[in-house]
């Protein structure tokens, strides 16, 4: 044979060799390649407290806000307060007290009514006296059988006519004496003057307001409940926690102090009132006023000793909730938990892990059930809610 074909066949021949299937595919009969693990931060289930706490918005108000009004008509002379022993006007933020004065009317005229209604008293007095003996004259001449039957009816009824007189005078006294003390105007209650209406010289009539005054302590807190929960709200047993925009870095203790029998149909809402005491500053001011803005956080619930994760370690596939427990050999399983109150960004579990078991806090969006995991992080109990809130984990090197 040509040299020349031998070489070229044997040439051929070491090139088919070369790309034969054998020596390059995989055998079909072998077993599938193990999935990579899948990158996850765990943590370590143990008992802990939670609270349930709802938090509300609202306004503090006084517990007694009164306007102090005008009885009478007239002319309004002074407003004043007494403090130290001398009188200084009546503005906003003056403290005043039950029973103090505060003002008065122009009483000239009242006090001229009140000598008027004096003299027709003693006027009607003279005449009842008078009006008395002519009765026991008159009847000391019928029993002489000197006067008529006639004549002392109508001395005795002289005399009942003169008595009522008296009577009505004296009824007509003390209403001018009431007029003229309600030209004073007086405090119904403790606490301070918030809004003055009105000048001194201002023609008033009656019913006027003139001063508004509020009590600065205790303050109360309402709030708006939802029906649903109002069940959880207890007068003086649940407890409140109020922060304020105007008070930064502090909050109060305080319980609810009542809650009202109705709730509002439009709304839905039940009422309940958290009461605030005040207290004074350094310079002498109230640290809380009325208006000032709150947020409250009501603790409806409070358990102790039991296991909570990270909300967003529990998923939820259709009507299931699913969180993903670790094995000692380092595989996922998704178990079916159930969970009990919220409190931020915790959940109570009631049932399906145990403490001690290690959970998947972050990364569980990649997992299936039986999946093998690569830890990148472990965290005990009170660390998992960071370990929630750190990014998800980069996938494990195969």
């Amino acid at each position: 044979m040509n040299p020349i074909l031998l070489a070229a066949s044997a040439l051929l021949a070491s090139a088919l060799t070369a790309c034969s299937p054998s020596d390059s595919g995989k055998d079909p009969a072998a077993p599938a390649s193990a999935p990579p693990p899948v990158a996850v931060r765990t943590a370590i289930a143990a008992p802990s407290a939670i609270d349930e706490v709802l938090s509300f918005t609202g306004e503090l108000q006084s517990l007694r806000t009164v306007e102090v009004a005008s009885k009478l008509s007239g002319r309004l002379e002074k407003l004043y307060a007494t403090i130290g022993g001398r009188k200084v006007p009546l503005l906003e933020g003056t403290t005043v007290t039950n029973g103090q004065r505060l003002g008065t009317l122009d009483t000239g005229e009242l006090e001229a009514q009140v000598s008027l209604a004096g003299a027709q008293v003693q006027s009607a007095e003279v005449t009842l006296a008078e009006k008395e003996r002519e009765r026991r004259r008159i009847d000391a001449l019928f029993a002489e059988d000197v006067a008529t039957e006639q004549a002392r009816d109508a001395a005795a009824t002289a005399h009942e006519s003169a008595k009522a007189a008296l009577a009505q005078a004296q009824a007509q006294l003390q209403l001018a004496r009431v007029n003229h003390e309600n030209a004073f105007i007086v405090s119904p209650m403790d606490g301070v003057v918030a809004r003055r209406y009105v000048d001194p010289g201002s023609m008033l009539s009656a019913s006027t307001p003139i001063v508004k005054i509020v009590e600065m302590t205790p303050l109360k807190l309402v709030l708006a409940v939802p029906d649903r929960l109002i069940s959880a709200v207890r007068a003086g047993q649940t407890a409140v926690t109020v922060a304020l925009d105007a008070v930064p870095g502090r909050t109060f203790a305080c319980t609810v102090s009542r809650v009202w029998p109705t709730v509002d149909a439009a709304t839905r809402t039940a009422t309940a009132e958290v009461r605030l005491d005040n207290e004074r500053t350094e310079n002498g001011d109230w640290l809380l006023r009325p208006g000032m803005y709150a947020t409250a956080s009501l603790t409806l619930v409070s358990r102790k000793d039991v296991l909570t994760v990270p909300a967003s370690a529990v998923t939820r596939v259709f009507e299931r909730k699913v969180l993903f427990v670790v094995d000692a050999d380092g595989t996922a399983h998704a178990r079916d938990v159930a969970i009990g109150i919220r409190s931020g960004d915790r959940v109570e579990i009631l049932s399906g892990l145990a403490a001690g078991e290690e959970y998947v806090v972050t990364g569980q969006n990649k997992l299936t059930d039986g999946v093998p995991v690569a830890r990148v992080g472990t965290h005990g109990a009170e660390d998992a809610a960071d370990a929630a809130s750190e990014p998800e984990p980069e996938a494990a090197a195969p």
